[in-house]
């Protein structure tokens, strides 16, 4: 039984016209220009690394806290843990 590919290839013209239902069908979809591959988009899984980094990263922001502050707690937690 022949299965459906999750990926999509699509030119650079078509991705900016359709960017929205493309990236709502959650599959991969490959950008290309002239037939050559330029860019991978990639759906985030649920509960995946990059999926709680991103969480993290959201909390991070909407509590005001900088990227060098929340690199430096993250430090600080390492030293706590590893010693």
């Amino acid at each position: 039984m022949a299965r459906k590919s999750s990926l999509q290839f699509v030119g650079v013209r078509e991705f900016k016209e359709n960017l929205t239902g493309l990236l709502g069908e959650r599959r991969e979809v490959v950008v290309t220009r002239r037939g050559k591959p330029i860019a991978r988009i990639v759906p985030v899984r649920k509960g995946s690394p990059e999926d709680l980094l991103l969480e993290i990263g959201m909390i991070l922001k909407d509590a005001g806290i900088s990227k060098v502050e929340g690199l430096k707690a993250l430090e600080e937690a390492g030293k706590t843990v590893y010693g």
